[in-house]
């Protein structure tokens, strides 16, 4: 692909077309439709019980915006077939996300489940009958670049309940979806119709009107009063500077210089390859009339001069003359970001902070020399209690 023929390609799955993909069940899938809602859930294994709080599926579910595009995953088990259903969309609202806690988070009808974190949803192009699970992900195409390995990684290394589809992904899969049902919605962003789920013919069916969702809204989370709550304490924060990220990613404009002008796409935990590894954050924006991926590594540590393997690993599995995961990802428009704590004598590992520091620039010079990608562009930041400040350091 040329760099404007993948613009294009981008600029027409992108806009207003951020899409996720959410986990149900047989049993929860008819109360998402009923009454037009997306919610995440944790169970704890060890202690037995369902969780009011988990700051992982939070950063997840807050990645969502108005407008983007919500498919449903029906999870398989020996008795049920597995599937994709949709296309819903995230429905205009304040707060986007809102949290359930308590006994409030198995309403309505979801019985032995508990979703404590939700948003609610608008019909978009909604289609009765459901893609099997096997034709998406074992089902193998005609090029290997053309399988859903973002559904592959989740199910095989984490069952999250809110997954980002990279836009060419999410386009397949769309397609898909609309291939099964001859391109025939039963609904549309117009209809005024309900929903509900037929078991028996496992299909998603209208009713004469939507239910309005009747439960409570809300969302008080202090993510500011728990980042630095926890950085006064010298306890990890960098699942919630993640969360920090995904809610304000393209609302707060000084992350901007980091994630870049209005990203058309970005996504957290973004899987890449069969071991543990995953992209902080990763975004697609647009600089100087090209695509560029953003690559961004987050630490709640004085970063390390080995940083460069871990970005190193994360842009061979992008690039195009490499894994090629990111189409038309290649060394000129891939940019690998750390952002770290500033360096101070409080921070030191080993030595001075100088010291420290002349071993981080040598790291990050003898990478650049590689060409693998834009040379490393490296943010520090400071936490207050009602504030982060960031800022571009140069080496």
């Amino acid at each position: 692909f040329s760099s404007t023929s993948i613009y294009c390609c981008l600029k027409r799955n992108l806009d207003n077309m951020r899409t996720h993909v959410f986990i149900v069940n047989d049993s929860t899938f008819p109360s998402h439709l009923q009454y037009l809602f997306a919610g995440t859930g944790a169970y704890n294994q060890k202690r037995k019980i369902w969780l009011d709080e988990h700051i992982g599926l939070l950063s997840d579910i807050k990645r969502v915006r108005e407008g983007d595009l919500v498919i449903f995953y029906i999870e398989a088990s020996r008795k049920i077939k597995g599937g994709f259903y949709g296309i819903f969309k995230i429905a205009e609202q304040n707060p986007i996300v809102f949290h359930t806690p308590g006994e409030s988070g198995f309403q309505p009808s979801l019985n032995t489940h508990k979703l404590i974190y939700r948003t609610l949803i608008i019909p978009y192009e909604v289609y009765s009958e459901g893609v099997p699970e096997w034709e998406v992900l074992d089902k193998l195409p005609v090029y290997s670049t053309d399988i859903q390995w973002s559904l592959i990684y989740r199910k095989l290394k984490g069952k999250r309940g809110c997954t980002p589809l990279l836009s060419w992904e999410a386009q397949r899969l769309m397609d898909i979806i609309r291939n099964k049902n001859q391109g025939r919605p039963i609904a549309n962003t117009q209809s005024r119709a309900g929903f509900d789920w037929n078991k028996t013919n496992r299909r998603i069916i209208t009713t004469k009107c939507q239910r309005r969702y009747p439960y409570p809204r809300r969302f008080d989370f202090d993510i500011f009063n728990a980042l630095y709550e926890l950085w006064k304490q010298g306890k990890a924060y960098e699942s919630y500077l993640e969360l920090y990220f995904t809610a304000n990613i393209g609302i707060d404009n000084k992350l901007d210089a980091i994630v870049g002008n209005h990203p058309m796409w970005f996504g957290n935990q973004v899987a890449c390859g069969m071991g543990m590894q995953k992209i902080d954050i990763l975004t697609i924006c647009k600089n100087k009339g090209e695509i560029e991926y953003r690559i961004i590594e987050l630490k709640d540590e004085v970063v390390k001069p080995d940083i460069v393997e871990q970005m190193e690993y994360y842009i061979n599995w992008a690039s195009q003359k490499k894994g090629r995961h990111l189409d038309g990802a290649l060394s000129r428009n891939i940019q690998p970001i750390v952002v770290a704590p500033k360096i101070t004598k409080k921070l030191r590992a080993n030595g001075t902070p100088s010291k420290r520091w002349d071993s981080i620039v040598k790291a990050f010079k003898s990478f650049n020399k590689m060409r693998l990608a834009k040379p490393i562009l490296y943010f520090e930041f400071e936490l207050g209690n009602r504030n982060i400040d960031f800022i571009k350091v140069g080496y």
